[in-house]
């Protein structure tokens, strides 16, 4: 008789299940997301509408894994969230050079340099990326 009266699953429970957001649950995310993304950038706290995409895609497959999702399935389902976000606001990649930390504004095109790559003193004539021999050897070190 006991097994006759059990707990309906819940929502949630049944997203898990099946490893896929019920659509009203997955539009309030993304509208969510739109508003946090908005205000941040209305109040100076973000540069970049990519700001947050890293910690918004951790956060949503977190939630997701602690509601019983796989790990592959919450981070493909955070994924396409974050996706859907950044095509509502708009959002333009940069391309590989101005991802690059020598900005360039056309390919090939380098922008003068006048601090050092490593301690950010002005460069002495003749220098071109860093002040002395030691700021050289030491930004090279921190590479390896």
């Amino acid at each position: 008789m006991a097994g006759l009266f059990t707990a309906k699953p819940s929502r949630r429970e049944r997203d898990a299940a099946r490893e896929r957001l019920a659509k009203d649950r997955a539009e309030k995310i993304v509208g969510n997301l739109c508003a946090v993304t908005r205000l941040a950038l209305e109040e100076g706290r973000i540069l970049t509408t990519l700001a947050y995409e890293g910690t918004f895609r951790a956060t949503i497959r977190s939630e997701l894994c602690l509601q019983g999702w796989s790990w592959q399935a919450a981070d493909d389902t955070a994924q396409d969230v974050v996706a859907v976000v950044f095509s509502i606001l708009q959002v333009k990649r940069p391309d590989w050079y101005e991802g690059q930390p020598d900005w360039t504004i056309k390919r090939g095109t380098l922008i003068e340099r006048t601090r050092c790559a490593n301690c950010g003193h002005a460069l002495p004539e003749g220098h071109t990326k860093f002040c002395s021999t030691p700021c050289r050897r030491v930004h090279g070190l921190r590479l390896m």
